[in-house]
């Protein structure tokens, strides 16, 4: 498993400063955030995509994902940008898409059909562009669960989509986190990783908060995961936190014996 940085929290930074920065910290590779304003969908040109890669390259930050969140259900200026953005993922060299949809509004049956359409459109999209969606639920989202995320598996069936399991969600969202892990299994290809306290939505630092961290490895472990583990904070200032932070998770690591 590789520890990925995320542009996101270094947005006050221009890309290819951000991907500097995140190879000073010590990180393996990194998630490219197009929801910053210097890289959204509709700012980005092949010239621009393909100074990024050659930035991304010669730094040795591998591996590569690319990431959208926006609200790509209720938004149709938002679902044309994700459709781009999805069609734009191999030119920054990955396969590896990154996204989730919107809060919940009305919860009920024409919404959830909504987002399955939609979802599914992405999907076809991303099948002709020879990309993988990483579809990321959150906390009271239309996607709201790991049983959601499985039901839409179920009602889109395409092999483009996919999961990106974010481990503090779990552990909000799901009454048996371990048991969830488990019922996506190969389906996973991307996680985000933080620390919770139980029942608050709040990205903590690793070695923070009531997960252990530790069991919920193990059990990526246990159903073959060896992909990208991508640091997700937000209230912490990214640059002095990323090295205690991965010096943690790479302990957990060794500890649990996982290939890095």
């Amino acid at each position: 498993m590789k520890i990925l940085g995320r542009t996101q929290p270094l947005a006050s930074y221009p890309v290819l400063r951000a991907l500097e920065l995140l190879q000073a910290l010590g990180f393996d590779g990194v998630e490219i955030c197009l929801e910053n304003e210097d890289m959204a969908p509709g700012r980005l040109t092949p010239q621009k995509i393909e100074v990024v890669r050659r930035a991304v390259t010669e730094l040795g930050l591998h591996p590569v994902s690319i990431s959208y969140h926006q609200d790509y259900l209720y938004s149709d200026a938002y679902f044309e940008m994700t459709k781009e953005a999805i069609r734009l993922t191999p030119e920054f060299g990955t396969r590896l898409f990154v996204f989730s949809g919107p809060p919940r509004r009305s919860g009920d049956r024409r919404e959830w059909d909504a987002m399955v359409e939609r979802t599914r459109e992405l999907a076809d999209v991303a099948e002709l562009a020879n990309v993988i969606l990483a579809e990321e639920f959150e906390p009271n989202f239309v996607v709201g669960s790991t049983a959601d995320l499985l039901r839409l598996f179920e009602a889109v069936d395409s092999s483009a989509l996919a999961a990106n399991l974010d481990l503090g969600h779990v552990f909000l969202c799901d009454p048996d986190p371990i048991a969830a892990i488990h019922a996506v299994g190969e389906r996973i290809v991307h996680c985000h990783i933080e620390n919770m306290a139980a029942g608050v939505h709040e990205h903590l630092l690793p070695q923070e908060g009531d997960m252990d961290l530790k069991v919920y490895l193990q059990a990526l472990q246990s159903v073959g995961y060896t992909g990208p583990l991508s640091l997700d904070l937000y209230k912490h200032d990214y640059e002095v936190v990323a090295p205690g932070a991965t010096a943690y998770l790479r302990g957990l690591l060794v500890e649990i014996g996982a290939k890095m």
